[in-house]
């Protein structure tokens, strides 16, 4: 009851829309109707979380049963003269909410009329590896639910939003330049970032006996994860939707940009050592300090690779390339920092997977078949829809990091059409 009562709120006054960024004289009639909005969705998403037992952790005061223990939210007080950052700031988190309402609507099938397009419509959004939606110039997407935090250009490629210039945004190009964009597909809600390790022409990665260059085979699998995600109703995007150039330090800004909740870096290893059967699979976590993995980081890495290697090992007549201390650890240059950049540059929780060696001619054949794609996408999947809905663990973290220190990713970069 307490929920459908919500849900009749939220419908009845679902329809608001942000007032142009010209419209200065806003009252605090405009923020209590966002707030109550606000309250209305965090009640709704809260019932949601309890009943159905997924992200218990953002229920403030935790669950009883099937509810919220603090029943129904409402808001504070707004004091002062509202101003266009408190209406955008609003009309985002409006946006964000909403979002996930339907991600929750679609994945377990309740009040499903209320997602605009329909769930189909909803999944296919989902994921950035999707052709372009509606293209929105800044104006358009502030009234459509506030500035979002990054966009897909109409070339297909995802940059994050620093600001506007009139009605155009302005981005931060993959070669780390500002730049301006007329039209763009805002992402929201976006809660993993995957990142296909390598690209362009100056960053293959390793190369593999039969041809296949590991930037490619990253890219391929990293589309086959974002359409998995995407069919569990988890919203995600993507580093790279080309073969084209990216700075690591933009990988990282443009997740922590997005508000993910994680980041999962995806790579083929290399060179080949000694062969076995058992999967060589690696995944590297964060530091909390030079002694201590960061937990969160750990949880996600542990869980990937338990899903992975069990995945793999079904692969028959596979010799896999493997070194002795394989499994979730730290990779610590001498001086005892994160060596990899993608792991050390972002806030968020992150995570670089080598899923086996694609420099060893067994793995490479393998690597090479649609069944591999799908097979390692479906386990990555899993990994993350468990890291996000559950508190379920992996395998543990290595109690020694590696000492390494690896080549400096190339500094090159030439800049891709956005538009």
């Amino acid at each position: 009851m307490v929920a459908a009562g919500l849900l009749t709120l939220a419908l009845g006054i679902g329809g608001l829309s942000a007032q142009s960024p010209a419209d200065t004289a806003f009252t605090p009639a405009d923020i209590e109707v966002r707030d109550n909005l606000i309250a209305a969705q965090e009640s709704l998403l809260n019932v949601a979380r309890c009943r159905f037992g997924v992200d218990l952790m953002a229920v403030r005061g935790g669950c009883a049963g099937d509810h919220p223990i603090e029943g129904i939210s409402r808001p504070g007080p707004f004091e002062g003269a509202p101003s266009l950052v408190d209406i955008e700031v609003r009309d985002e988190l409006i946006a964000v909410q909403e979002s996930v309402l339907n991600t929750y609507r679609c994945r377990y099938g309740i009040d499903t009329l209320a997602v605009p397009g329909g769930c189909e419509h909803h999944a296919k959004g989902a994921s950035a590896s999707q052709s372009p939606g509606e293209l929105m110039s800044a104006s358009e997407a502030i009234a459509a639910g506030g500035l979002p935090r990054g966009i897909i250009t109409p070339t297909g490629v995802t940059v994050s939003v620093v600001g506007r210039d009139g009605d155009s945004y302005r981005v931060v190009t993959p070669c780390g330049n500002l730049a301006t964009v007329g039209n763009g597909q805002p992402l929201r809600g976006v809660r993993v970032v995957i990142d296909p390790g390598h690209g362009g022409a100056f960053d293959i990665g390793s190369y593999g006996p039969n041809g296949l260059a590991e930037k490619d085979l990253n890219l391929t699998l990293s589309q086959a994860v974002l359409d998995e995600l995407a069919g569990r109703g988890i919203m995600a995007s993507t580093t790279r939707t080309g073969d084209y150039d990216t700075q690591l330090s933009v990988r990282a800004d443009f997740a922590d940009a997005l508000g993910a909740e994680a980041l999962v870096s995806l790579h083929h290893n290399g060179p080949t050592y000694a062969t076995g059967s058992t999967p060589g699979t690696e995944v590297f976590v964060q530091s909390d300090s030079q002694h201590v993995a960061r937990v969160d980081s750990a949880r996600l890495g542990g869980l990937l690779h338990a899903e992975i290697t069990e995945a793999l090992s079904r692969f028959k007549n596979v010799r896999w390339s493997r070194v002795s201390n394989a499994g979730v650890l730290r990779v610590l240059v001498p001086a005892g920092r994160d060596a990899y950049g993608i792991i050390r540059r972002p806030n968020l929780p992150s995570v670089l997977v080598e899923y086996g060696y694609l420099t060893n001619p067994s793995e490479a054949a393998l690597f090479a078949t649609a069944e591999y794609n799908s097979v390692s996408a479906k386990a990555t999947a899993n990994a993350i829809e468990a890291y996000l809905n559950t508190t379920r663990t992996g395998t543990e973290v290595k109690s020694q990091p590696r000492i390494y220190t690896p080549q400096d990713a190339p500094s090159r970069c030439t800049e891709v059409e956005l538009e």
